[in-house]
């Protein structure tokens, strides 16, 4: 590896063992608090409004929003990149406006757009950034090898970057950010061009990660992703949370608690929905209405986005 490389690596990933002893001390607060936090560019255009969120230990905490909402600016702030313009933001108990470096170190971020290094292999990869984030060089190489498994890359392990699918490489960005077992894990639409089983894969990882007790703030623009993974769910629009919870009682706090699906004189085509908060009031329209095949069910997080934001506009609708 040419020197000038090793330098950024070691410039932007490492943290030396006094900073490391120093942040045992940070372990007592939560592992993510955002307070009023706003972020306006310039010319005016504010990409964040008033946005307070406390993440657990834990716990996956998804960010559902179409593009232009704000998630990836929330996310840029979190992981050190853009200062905000007010609010504050700490990482373990550390300041990410003072103490940035401190907080790189406690962080495993997987960013929306993100280049590896073209000529490095899979291994090469995940063995240096491992050393870079504390592991020692002899376990290196085995920690490499047990992410290549997980993240079902055996058949690239040699392969150089540059060779690779896009899906194949958010792959290994995810490796590298799970690399060193991280306390935080920031991760911007990480799903991003996987097929579906590369997707159930990297799902698993992530829960393992939870279980582990890390805490993991995800975006997405996937409802299938949402309801699937995460603990709770913020749903984000012109820059400010419109609600946060779990998504279980965000389908308990909409509107409406039920819907019937039915079609047209029992034909193909569109179907249509009916909300309600009674399903036998919904079953007794359906009669009324002289429809006899229906599908009823209830609401889902889908409904819930669409009774607060009113569209589905820049979300993935295949995974509704």
């Amino acid at each position: 590896m040419p020197m000038q490389l090793g330098r950024m690596l070691k410039r932007q990933y490492t943290a030396d063992a006094n900073q490391l002893s120093d942040q045992l001390g940070a372990t007592d607060y939560p592992p993510l608090i955002v307070q009023n936090l706003s972020k306006q560019y310039k010319g005016g255009v504010w990409a964040n409004r008033e946005i307070s969120l406390t993440g657990n230990s834990g716990e996956i905490l998804g960010i559902l929003g179409p593009n232009g909402a704000g998630k990836t600016t929330l996310v840029r702030q979190i992981t050190t990149e853009l200062l905000p313009s007010s609010g504050s933001i700490h990482v373990m108990g550390l300041d990410v406006v003072r103490e940035p470096n401190r907080v790189k170190s406690q962080l495993g971020v997987v960013p929306q757009e993100a280049t590896l290094f073209d000529y490095l292999s899979v291994y090469q990869h995940l063995k240096i950034f491992a050393k870079l984030r504390g592991v020692k060089p002899r376990e290196s190489g085995s920690v490499a090898e047990r992410l290549i498994q997980e993240l079902e890359l055996s058949a690239h392990r040699d392969i150089e970057v540059r060779k690779l699918s896009g899906g194949l490489k958010r792959r290994v960005l995810l490796g590298i950010a799970s690399v060193g077992r991280p306390s935080v894990m920031v991760l911007d639409e990480p799903t991003t061009g996987l097929d579906p089983q590369s997707r159930q894969n990297l799902w698993s990882l992530l829960r393992r990660a939870r279980e582990s007790g890390a805490f993991i703030l995800l975006t997405t623009h996937s409802m299938e992703e949402a309801e699937a993974l995460c603990d709770r769910v913020g749903i984000i629009q012109d820059g400010k949370v419109l609600a946060l919870d779990t998504v279980a009682n965000l389908r308990a706090n909409h509107s409406f608690q039920f819907k019937v699906t039915y079609f047209v004189n029992d034909s193909a085509g569109e179907p249509i929905t009916l909300l309600g908060s009674d399903d036998q009031e919904l079953v007794a329209k359906m009669k009324e209405m002289g429809i006899r095949q229906f599908s009823l069910g209830s609401t889902s997080l889908e409904d819930a986005y669409l009774d607060m934001t009113g569209g589905l506009e820049g979300l993935d609708g295949s995974d509704g």
